[in-house]
């Protein structure tokens, strides 16, 4: 179950994450424990219903041949082609900013720039990135998730997650 749409804005992460900061402010210490346990919960929970771990992608880049070298439609230089390729941690891609590590934790994508200059990267699927994903780094778990139609408190959207897999 990966969704690489959470992957594709590294911008949306720092948004989230401030939102979830101002979230957790206001809530009681009983919630953001309840929170907490249902992250720790989370893996065992998801084995039970046969949803295995994966490892969670990074992006190599590498620099392009001279010849292929292009203008983006933006005005900058294609130099680079960002792969995305299984890295060490494993866990469990759950769309929405939720992304759920084996060590029980919640993590999110580190990201580190394509290069210095107007240099980006393209994609296998025809994305541009300006920043590729380097590895992942444990955060807080967010108190909720944002849905089309609202917010949704974790514990809720893992329970939602984990009843869409188990079997009739």
């Amino acid at each position: 179950m990966t969704d690489h749409r959470a992957l594709l804005d590294p911008m949306r992460w720092p948004r989230w994450l401030a939102r979830d900061a101002e979230r957790r402010k206001v809530l009681d210490p009983e919630a953001l424990a309840a929170v907490d346990h249902a992250v720790r919960e989370f893996p065992a929970a998801a084995f039970a219903v046969g949803m295995l771990p994966t490892p969670l992608p990074v992006e190599q880049v590498e620099k392009l041949p001279r010849g292929e070298v292009r203008d983006a439609p933006d005005g900058s230089r294609i130099r680079f082609r960002a792969n995305l390729v299984p890295g060490e941690t494993r866990g469990w891609l759950l769309g929405n900013g939720v992304v759920i590590s084996m060590a029980q934790r919640a993590v999110r994508p580190r990201y580190v720039p394509v290069s210095r200059g107007d240099g980006v990267a393209l994609r296998r699927d025809g994305i541009l990135v300006r920043s590729a994903i380097s590895g992942w780094e444990p955060i807080p778990a967010p108190v909720e998730v944002e849905l089309d139609s609202g917010t949704q408190g974790l514990p809720e959207y893992l329970d939602r997650v984990l009843a869409a897999r188990r079997p009739l």
